[in-house]
């Protein structure tokens, strides 16, 4: 966290997008107004870094393609993704709430429904994947959808939160360091299924925010300031993907 205050992201991300001040300001009068206890250890910035994801579409098209293009380096990162407060803070934020639902349920997986039109993915029962970006989802939402020119997972995730304190809708955010197995598939001439279940989490790049620290950088399972590097999705050996792969970003 030092390390993001000092290299001043913050402001260097408001000065990069357009509109962001705004959208970000507009978050934070949100918040304030909604008067709402936060969970242990959460401050208001992780409850704005929220809502801003969550409640501005453009936003959070513009953080999800900036993750799928310009994070594939170390080198991206530092000099061309320029998310890294926004991310921190989804992150974080993702992993708090994680902690309290632990305390107060007992509970960490949920089954979601997610859908992608005009993707036509396929993999091999076994392969592992991730998505790479967050992910939010209605929650809950049945199954029970038609099928058109589209890929439905039915995804039980174990990393991901509910974020209805955080959004005008119930759903569920899944962070993109998790990763899946597939476990069933079903195809049709005009869209697939696959059913994912959690396979613990992945970080390819842990340390990018402490390169100019004196610090010394222990990789850890679940890293905050981490990033999936990769512009498609994730698939083992045994697996294959028909299409195109970037269209899942």
């Amino acid at each position: 966290m030092k390390e993001l205050n000092q290299g001043d992201y913050f402001r260097k991300e408001l000065d990069t997008h357009k509109n962001y001040s705004k959208v970000w300001h507009k978050a934070h009068l949100t918040w304030l107004n909604q008067a709402k206890d936060l969970p242990k250890d959460m401050t208001t910035t992780h409850a704005v870094a929220l809502l801003v994801y969550t409640l501005n579409n453009n936003m959070r098209s513009d953080f999800s393609n900036a993750m799928a293009t310009a994070a594939r380096s170390p080198q991206q990162y530092r000099h061309s993704f320029h998310f890294k407060y926004l991310h921190y803070y989804l992150t974080s934020a993702i992993q708090l709430l994680r902690k309290e639902i632990l305390v107060k349920n007992g509970t960490l997986c949920y089954v979601v429904h997610h859908s992608m039109k005009e993707v036509n993915f396929k993999a091999h029962i076994g392969a592992t994947i991730r998505f790479g970006q967050f992910i939010s989802i209605p929650f809950p939402k049945e199954e029970t959808q038609k099928f058109g020119s589209q890929t439905l997972f039915t995804i039980f995730t174990c990393m991901g939160v509910p974020v209805q304190d955080f959004s005008l809708k119930k759903e569920v955010l899944i962070p993109p360091y998790e990763f899946f197995e597939v476990v069933n598939t079903s195809y049709h001439p005009k869209g697939n299924w696959l059913q994912l279940r959690s396979a613990g989490n992945l970080s390819t790049y842990n340390c990018q925010l402490l390169k100019d620290s004196s610090k010394k950088c222990i990789p850890a399972p679940i890293v905050i300031a981490s990033l999936s590097f990769l512009a498609s999705v994730i698939i083992s050996s045994k697996s294959r993907v028909q299409g195109n792969p970037e269209a899942l970003f």
